[in-house]
């Protein structure tokens, strides 16, 4: 389940910045333009989400401009093939700090965080 509460910014651009603990499923990505299916989903764990994109950890390495394709629950809701793009990533021991861009995110899900934003 999610905690939700207002966050200083070190990954995503905006002031607004939703600490969030979610799991995340990744089963594919693009990389270079070329999909990869996984052959096992790889899992992140959601760490911050805001209007522009998320901050996620996860063992995995990706590169830089990856775009991965997420399904991810907020609020209760699910949200399936949600895209973004990695924009930084930090290796942190033997796990990785990634910084993501949503690529068009869902209506639904912007009002989702719109709700949020006005509760803290």
């Amino acid at each position: 389940m999610g905690c939700i509460r207002r966050m200083e910014n070190d990954c995503i651009k905006e002031q607004l910045k939703i600490q969030y603990f979610e799991r995340i499923i990744i089963y594919s990505y693009y990389h270079k333009g070329q999909l990869i299916n996984l052959s096992s989903p790889c899992e992140l764990i959601m760490l911050n989400i805001s209007f522009e994109g998320l901050e996620v950890i996860t063992d995995k390495e990706f590169d830089k401009e990856d775009i991965l394709l997420m399904n991810l629950r907020f609020d209760g809701i699910p949200f399936d093939k949600i895209l973004g793009k990695i924009r930084n990533i930090k290796k942190i021991g033997e796990m990785y700090k990634i910084c993501l861009d949503f690529i068009g995110i869902p209506n639904f899900l912007f009002e989702r965080l719109k709700v949020q934003e006005k509760t803290l």
